[in-house]
Protein backbone atom coordinates (compact mmCIF):
# COMPACT_ATOMS: atom_id res chain seq x y z
CA UNK A 1 0.00 0.00 0.00
CA UNK A 2 1.41 3.13 -0.78
CA UNK A 3 0.10 6.41 1.28
CA UNK A 4 0.48 10.23 0.35
CA UNK A 5 -0.56 12.41 3.26
CA UNK A 6 -1.21 15.91 3.16
CA UNK A 7 -1.63 18.41 6.84
CA UNK A 8 -3.50 21.37 5.64
CA UNK A 9 -4.91 24.20 7.67
CA UNK A 10 -8.32 22.50 9.29
CA UNK A 11 -7.87 19.26 7.46
CA UNK A 12 -6.33 15.90 6.44
CA UNK A 13 -6.36 14.63 2.81
CA UNK A 14 -5.10 10.89 2.48
CA UNK A 15 -4.49 9.00 -0.75
CA UNK A 16 -3.85 5.21 -0.94
CA UNK A 17 -2.98 2.91 -3.67
CA UNK A 18 -2.58 -0.54 -3.57
CA UNK A 19 0.70 -1.64 -4.90
CA UNK A 20 -1.56 -4.94 -6.39
CA UNK A 21 -4.85 -4.57 -7.00
CA UNK A 22 -5.34 -0.85 -8.31
CA UNK A 23 -7.55 0.21 -6.06
CA UNK A 24 -7.50 4.05 -4.88
CA UNK A 25 -9.02 5.41 -2.38
CA UNK A 26 -9.08 9.58 -1.17
CA UNK A 27 -9.36 9.98 2.77
CA UNK A 28 -10.79 13.39 3.65
CA UNK A 29 -10.37 13.42 7.91
CA UNK A 30 -10.35 10.19 7.78
CA UNK A 31 -13.35 9.90 5.89
CA UNK A 32 -13.66 8.51 2.27
CA UNK A 33 -14.87 11.02 -0.29
CA UNK A 34 -13.11 9.66 -3.39
CA UNK A 35 -12.74 5.41 -4.67
CA UNK A 36 -11.75 3.92 -7.87
CA UNK A 37 -10.09 1.20 -9.73
CA UNK A 38 -6.97 2.98 -11.78
CA UNK A 39 -4.06 0.34 -13.49
CA UNK A 40 -2.51 3.48 -15.42
CA UNK A 41 0.47 5.07 -14.61
CA UNK A 42 -1.83 8.10 -13.72
CA UNK A 43 -4.98 9.33 -12.00
CA UNK A 44 -6.95 11.99 -10.45
CA UNK A 45 -9.39 12.71 -7.97
CA UNK A 46 -11.44 16.05 -7.17
CA UNK A 47 -12.69 16.31 -3.83
CA UNK A 48 -14.82 19.19 -1.95
CA UNK A 49 -13.87 20.64 1.30
CA UNK A 50 -16.39 22.97 1.90
CA UNK A 51 -18.76 24.73 -0.90
CA UNK A 52 -16.29 27.27 -2.38
CA UNK A 53 -13.26 25.11 -1.81
CA UNK A 54 -12.15 21.84 -3.81
CA UNK A 55 -8.67 19.72 -4.28
CA UNK A 56 -7.55 17.63 -6.83
CA UNK A 57 -4.82 15.06 -6.38
CA UNK A 58 -2.79 13.95 -9.40
CA UNK A 59 -0.51 11.04 -9.27
CA UNK A 60 2.24 9.90 -12.31
CA UNK A 61 5.06 7.99 -12.50
CA UNK A 62 8.34 9.97 -13.79
CA UNK A 63 9.35 8.39 -16.63
CA UNK A 64 13.16 8.93 -15.49
CA UNK A 65 13.57 8.28 -11.85
CA UNK A 66 10.36 6.20 -11.61
CA UNK A 67 9.00 7.59 -9.04
CA UNK A 68 5.40 8.38 -8.09
CA UNK A 69 4.38 11.31 -7.57
CA UNK A 70 1.33 13.20 -6.34
CA UNK A 71 0.49 16.30 -6.44
CA UNK A 72 -2.34 18.50 -5.08
CA UNK A 73 -3.70 21.55 -6.30
CA UNK A 74 -6.67 23.75 -4.61
CA UNK A 75 -9.37 24.98 -6.43
CA UNK A 76 -11.84 27.61 -6.10
CA UNK A 77 -13.27 29.98 -8.65
CA UNK A 78 -12.40 28.22 -11.32
CA UNK A 79 -9.00 28.62 -10.57
CA UNK A 80 -6.31 25.78 -9.76
CA UNK A 81 -3.29 26.47 -7.16
CA UNK A 82 -0.50 24.05 -7.16
CA UNK A 83 0.13 23.37 -3.24
CA UNK A 84 2.51 20.45 -3.03
CA UNK A 85 3.78 17.79 -4.33
CA UNK A 86 4.72 14.08 -2.77
CA UNK A 87 7.04 11.42 -4.15
CA UNK A 88 8.16 7.79 -3.37
CA UNK A 89 10.25 5.26 -4.88
CA UNK A 90 10.71 2.12 -6.52
CA UNK A 91 12.54 0.81 -2.68
CA UNK A 92 8.76 0.84 -1.04
CA UNK A 93 7.05 -0.75 -4.05
CA UNK A 94 10.18 -2.92 -3.65
CA UNK A 95 10.45 -3.42 0.40
CA UNK A 96 5.93 -3.96 -0.13
CA UNK A 97 6.48 -6.85 -2.73
CA UNK A 98 8.78 -8.39 -0.24
CA UNK A 99 6.77 -7.99 2.49
CA UNK A 100 3.61 -10.42 0.45
CA UNK A 101 6.06 -12.89 -1.50
CA UNK A 102 7.27 -13.76 2.74
CA UNK A 103 3.82 -13.74 4.00
CA UNK A 104 2.84 -16.02 0.89
CA UNK A 105 5.75 -17.93 1.29
CA UNK A 106 4.88 -18.48 5.32
CA UNK A 107 0.83 -19.45 4.12
CA UNK A 108 1.81 -22.20 1.82
CA UNK A 109 4.44 -23.18 4.46
CA UNK A 110 2.06 -23.52 6.93
CA UNK A 111 -1.41 -25.44 4.54
CA UNK A 112 1.85 -28.09 3.52
CA UNK A 113 2.26 -28.77 6.74
CA UNK A 114 -0.85 -29.13 7.94
CA UNK A 115 -1.85 -31.36 5.00
CA UNK A 116 1.21 -33.33 5.40
CA UNK A 117 0.31 -33.75 8.95
CA UNK A 118 -3.63 -34.97 8.19
CA UNK A 119 -2.58 -37.39 5.87
CA UNK A 120 -0.85 -39.69 8.12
Amino acid sequence: MISFQYQLKDHTIELQASNWAGWEKVLLDGQLVSRKFNMAANSEHNIQVSNAVGYKLKTMIEPDSQLLICRLYREDNNTSQYVSSLKQGVNHQRNQQRKLYQAISTGVGVVCLVLAANSY
